[in-house]
């Protein structure tokens, strides 16, 4: 029974709008097997994961379960067949208590359709009891650690008699003994007949757990090999693959001058002692696996969330962000990787959406009364310096391409005379072209002596567009090199903890 497939994926295809996400996935998992899915931020993971789980439908292709093919359109059909996912993001209701967690839309009722709170605790005592845990059940579940609440999550699924359970970087918030109790229950399961995939970017992890490993790259799988045969060296290479070159090479521009530095900054439970500098016109990256820390050095750095310790220095000069505006008005401009909610007005046009940040400034006359004139002529000065792709500056923002309203939101801060720019994942969710397009703007700024920092999850790009790289792993600052010392090779490792 054990080598017996329960699910099946042939030839499955997903695309949205013109980029193809996955491609011709054959993929398997066998019953009472954990199988380790790996891959690169936006290898396509986690799209996979929701086309067998129900939230995405499929372009082409088949899905099989138990041998017979199956259409899992909703989430609720997913239920039925025994597939339970638990994200990063764990899906509990903190007011009420385990038991009614567990048994959440599937209460036991007595005859006059009221709740069995009796049989309930008893059935959530049971289920806790095969786990081998020992949480109570009428407990808040708002009172239960991070790892306590997990559990709550994988009983849930068990409740329901769950064939097959996937976990998506169910560690990234629990400490060392935490996670072993965390293993100890997965190996408990997989023994129980419980088929699991397991994803995760530790590498460790797969080989304590896990019997194969599925590497994709590039919405491809590009390997599937017994944990028992794979190494570091193996693994990174599946990876990375063979040509990961890009076809923009960013020249230097970078002088002496130290324009923007961070030293030893740190945010309890996300950063820890992070230093960085950048110089006058250069570009620096900082790279790492999502949820190593990055965001939240930016955040940080803005005032929206408040740090341990740190401090923060332009032209040698320290200086405090009390808030995102505090810190634009003393020279730093700041794009979001959520270009819709946090960065663009949609409805607005984009006149109003580069000359935002400059209201108050430059563009303001007697009585804060705004110059309509000069608004205008900022707006056309950066429309034809970015090669803005529009019928014109009335156009509403939000009908432009990803990558035009991006360019959009860099020009906000350049209309403001930004010296630094942050940057977020600035080419997310954008076509090729596209990126190119904000490659040269990137290109043009650091010719012009602007400082820029860069939040990258992509090695290719990070290695196009860098003049210094440094590598987040766990809130640390594990490595730091210039663009002709780095590989991908070497990049991965200290992203992954492992010393290159």
């Amino acid at each position: 029974m054990a080598n017996e497939t329960i699910l099946e994926t042939r030839g499955v295809c997903k695309a949205f709008g013109e980029s193809q996400v996955l491609k011709n996935i054959d993929f398997s998992i066998r019953q009472a097997e954990i199988h380790g899915l790996m891959g690169e931020n936006g290898a396509g993971k986690s799209t996979l994961i929701k086309i067998i789980s129900g939230d995405y439908s499929l372009d082409s292709g088949q899905i099989l379960f138990d041998g017979r093919e199956v259409a899992i359109q909703a989430p609720k059909i997913a239920m039925e067949l025994g597939i339970r996912v638990i994200y990063q993001e764990i899906n509990v209701v903190k007011p009420i208590t385990v038991a009614e967690n567990i048994f959440l839309g599937n209460y036991p009722l007595k005859k006059n359709r009221m709740i069995d709170w009796e049989k309930l605790y008893a059935d959530a005592q049971a289920v806790l009891d095969s786990l081998g845990v020992s949480i109570s059940v009428k407990a808040k579940v708002s009172k239960l650690t991070i790892a306590e609440q997990q559990v709550v999550e994988i009983a849930k699924a068990l409740s329901v008699r769950a064939k097959i359970l996937i976990m998506d970087e169910p560690t990234s918030a629990l400490n060392d003994q935490e996670t072993s109790k965390l293993f100890e229950l997965l190996r408990k399961l997989r023994n129980s007949g419980v088929s699991i995939i397991y994803i995760t970017h530790r590498f460790s992890e797969m080989y304590e757990l896990t019997d194969r490993i599925t590497v994709m790259r590039d919405g491809e799988i590009v390997g599937t090999m017994d944990t028992k045969d794979v190494t570091n060296e193996k693994l990174i290479k599946i990876m990375i693959g063979k040509d990961a070159s890009s076809m923009f090479i960013h020249k230097s521009q970078v002088k002496d001058k130290v324009i923007f530095s961070v030293e030893n900054l740190s945010v309890r439970g996300f950063v820890e002692n992070v230093s960085f500098k950048v110089r006058e016109g250069e570009l620096v990256v900082i790279f790492g696996l999502f949820g190593s820390g990055q965001n939240e050095v930016f955040r940080a750095i803005f005032g929206d969330i408040k740090k341990d310790s740190g401090d923060f220095f332009i032209e040698g000069k320290k200086v405090e962000f009390k808030s995102i505006k505090d810190a634009c008005d003393k020279g730093l401009g700041f794009v979001s990787d959520d270009r819709k909610n946090d960065a663009i007005i949609p409805l607005r046009s984009v006149e109003e959406n580069i000359c935002l940040s400059a209201l108050g400034t430059k563009l303001s006359g007697a009585f804060g009364i705004v110059r309509r004139s000069e608004e205008k002529k900022l707006a056309m000065k950066y429309f034809k310096e970015l090669e803005l792709h529009c019928s014109g500056i009335d156009q509403k923002i939000g009908t432009l391409s990803g990558g035009n309203q991006q360019k959009c939101v860099i020009a906000r801060w350049l209309a403001n005379d930004a010296k630094v720019l942050l940057l977020n994942m600035p080419t997310r969710g954008v076509d090729v072209g596209a990126r190119s397009e904000i490659y040269r703007v990137m290109e043009e700024l650091s010719r012009q002596g602007v400082a820029i920092v860069i939040i990258s999850l992509e090695m290719p790009e990070v290695l196009s567009i860098a003049d210094r790289i440094y590598v987040m792993h766990e809130g640390k600052i594990v490595g730091e090199m210039e663009r002709h010392e780095a590989n991908q090779e070497k990049l991965l490792s200290q992203a992954l903890g492992i010393n290159k």
